[in-house]
């Protein structure tokens, strides 16, 4: 199994939170569902969660009793157009125009 990249786990929870807005009515997701989805350990998911928050591109509802959930904020939306087709586009260059020999 290759290995992500941070940067490539957080777009991964961007695009994961952005399709449930986009599809399920605007639900937010909880954390093992999230965990489902990314394939992320709960420990390794919620520093990624925090970061996120942190940055204003998801925030988390409370909703009860030990019920939270996750949802991407329109920030986090805005982030990911910009950066998505950024990164797409890295990845076409070949690896060995950018590795020191």
């Amino acid at each position: 199994m290759v290995r992500r990249s941070k940067l490539e786990r957080y777009i991964s929870i961007l695009e994961i939170l952005a399709r449930a807005r986009n599809f399920a009515s605007q639900e937010p997701m909880d954390l093992t569902q999230l965990m489902r989805k990314t394939g992320l350990s709960k420990s390794v998911l919620k520093q990624h969660l925090d970061s996120l928050i942190q940055q204003n591109l998801v925030e988390e509802q409370n909703l009860g009793k030990d019920k939270i959930f996750y949802a991407i904020t329109e920030r986090g939306l805005k982030v990911l157009y910009v950066v998505v087709p950024i990164i797409e586009e890295a990845r076409k260059i070949p690896a060995s125009l950018y590795q020191h020999e």
